[in-house]
């Protein structure tokens, strides 16, 4: 097709490669440089080849019409919906295009461009960073998943000892429903990696090939762009890995051995295709939700609560609006929003040498210093389910997989560490980098931990003025500390939000840092008659609450 010579242009100062003439156009198929002589004897040697507007290497668009395919010296004015093709006014007097729907080019150019831009932008910013993420989560799920599974095994091998000869054919049919599920949900998660690969590979492909059509700005091709991302989106899995479980019946003797055993809860993870091509995931859209972050120009202090208490050293807040928060004296105590005292728990420890968190179904966890106890509080029973021996636990974190994470001391004071662990069962100490340098001072043994929603260890360590950020394998991400206040840097408390925002309590200089999840300083909090901040929790991903030195505590919105 050649170049229509009434086409204003953009003067340019290349020359035609096979004249000297000035450039006007390009031949797509041989990448040749052509001024308009030369595109019409080329175009008349080489039919089936595409001329296509030139671009400076600057992106400029030399010229935005396409030729007819059909009528040579005719420029195409409208696209045709339907047929997905530039037509001319020849064309539609020919009646091919009767009952079609027609847009303008240039406006069908224009708005293209737009979806392209767009298109590209999330996918190289939000949907490939989600995929890396899930490729993330799922190297870990495939790492940890099998000790799951051996607890579960060792439970139910300890339950049978206590049935004799007469269960032992129970056992092997747990056991072996225990190791089908187990290699069932590999089988899955490795899978479920392969798509991401494959998946973050592909996306990867159509950032680069958008690009390249950006850069070159063929608008035939742009005109014709169809959006890829609605695609990419509608691929990603929903990561859901079950928790399996056994629940120990008493030994009846009186009974059926096989229906008095106990039972299996659990279910073997697979990969829900239907539901995944049929509905745009949930881990998109909340990912979506809280990717960028969307900070209050102006923060809203919402109340300002007192508890009664000298100091609030650790609190954490529930979805209802109450809190359970410690102070000074040996115990916990629950609040509502009317600052009504509604439960209190006594404990071996006091001034702030308690840690507090809650799980995922509202029950309460706290350390006990002086006990050496990790507690759960359920159907308002406490019960222990780790004592430590040599170590006396510091601060606690319940993670999104349901495990908590416990800070310590040793019992000379000298050393800290952090511990994972999965029931009563320690599966990873944080103690040294993956070099084997300590990571913590000698001395510094008040750590206050956290975890971020994606799935980073957040470490504040008071008196060496520093916060460290972990990933789940233990290997340092950064380390954030400041010197900008008046005073020394002393974190105090540490939480996270939904946006995987770090908020950190800076003690002397009565402000909390906002950070993002790679360690960049977005705002401090300060104001608001906060005074010497001990601790941080925030519900419901946004509202923070923020415990002083003067027993109060400020209920702030930084969110919008």
């Amino acid at each position: 097709m050649a170049c229509d010579c009434s086409t204003t242009w953009v003067n340019i100062p290349e020359q035609c490669d096979l004249c000297d003439e000035p450039t006007f156009c390009r031949c797509s198929e041989c990448q040749i440089k052509l001024c308009r002589s030369c595109s019409q004897e080329h175009h008349s040697q080489e039919s089936t080849h595409n001329i296509a507007p030139y671009l400076t290497d600057k992106g400029e668009i030399k010229s935005t019409s396409v030729s007819c395919r059909i009528h040579f010296d005719k420029m195409c004015e409208l696209f045709c919906q339907d047929c997905e093709a530039p037509v001319c006014q020849e064309c539609i007097t020919t009646g091919h295009h009767n009952y079609h729907e027609l847009k303008n080019t240039q406006d069908l150019l224009h708005e293209n461009k737009k979806t392209i831009e767009r298109d590209t932008k999330e996918m190289e910013n939000v949907l490939e960073t989600e995929l890396i993420n899930i490729r993330k989560r799922l190297g870990v799920l495939v790492s940890t998943s099998s000790s799951k599974y051996e607890d579960l095994e060792e439970i139910v091998v300890q339950h049978g000892k206590k049935w004799h000869d007469a269960v032992e054919k129970v056992i092997e049919t747990y056991v072996s429903e225990i190791q089908q599920m187990k290699t069932g949900e590999k089988d899955t998660l490795r899978q479920l990696t392969m798509e991401i690969v494959n998946l973050i590979y592909n996306t990867e492909r159509s950032v680069k090939l958008n690009k390249e059509m950006l850069k070159v700005f063929e608008a035939e091709k742009i005109l014709k762009y169809k959006t890829k991302a609605d695609d990419i989106r509608s691929k990603i899995p929903e990561i859901n890995v079950p928790n399996p479980s056994f629940t120990e019946f008493e030994v009846a003797e009186s009974k059926i051995v096989h229906e008095n055993f106990g039972v299996l809860k659990t279910k073997v993870m697979s990969i829900d295709d239907d539901r995944r091509n049929s509905r745009e995931l949930h881990v998109v859209q909340t990912f979506l939700e809280h990717s960028f972050p969307k900070l209050m120009e102006k923060m809203t202090l919402l109340s300002s609560i007192e508890t009664g208490l000298s100091a609030v050293y650790s609190l954490s807040c529930m979805e209802n609006g109450e809190l359970w928060v410690h102070g000074t004296d040996n115990s916990i105590m629950r609040t509502d929003r009317n600052h009504r005292k509604l439960e209190r728990i006594k404990t071996m420890s006091f001034d702030g040498n308690v840690g507090i968190t809650l799980k995922q179904e509202g029950e309460l966890v706290y350390t006990d210093f002086e006990d050496r106890s990790v507690n759960i509080l359920k159907n308002s029973q406490m019960h222990a389910v780790i004592r430590l021996s040599g170590w006396k636990p510091r601060d606690v974190c319940a993670t999104l997989e349901g495990d908590l994470l416990v800070s310590m001391s040793n019992d000379d004071e000298k050393t800290a560490k952090i511990v994972k662990y999965r029931n009563t069962k320690a599966l990873k100490e944080y103690h040294h980098d993956l070099r084997g340098r300590p990571l913590f001072p000698t001395g510094d043994t008040a750590l206050h931990v956290t975890e971020n929603r994606n799935w980073d260890v957040c470490v504040a360590v008071s008196s060496a003025q520093v916060v460290i950020v972990l990933n789940g394998l233990g290997a340092v991400r950064f380390k954030y500390s400041d010197k900008s206040g008046k005073k020394e840097f002393r974190p105090m408390g540490i939480a996270t939000d939904g946006q995987c925002h770090i908020l950190v309590t800076d003690y002397f200089n009565s402000r909390v840092h906002v950070l993002d999840k790679d360690g960049e300083l977005l705002r401090h909090i300060e104001g608001h008659g906060i005074y010497l901040p001990l601790s941080v929790s925030v519900c419901n991903y946004d509202t923070i609450y923020i415990g002083d030195s003067t027993g109060k505590i400020k209920q702030i919105q930084h969110l919008k």
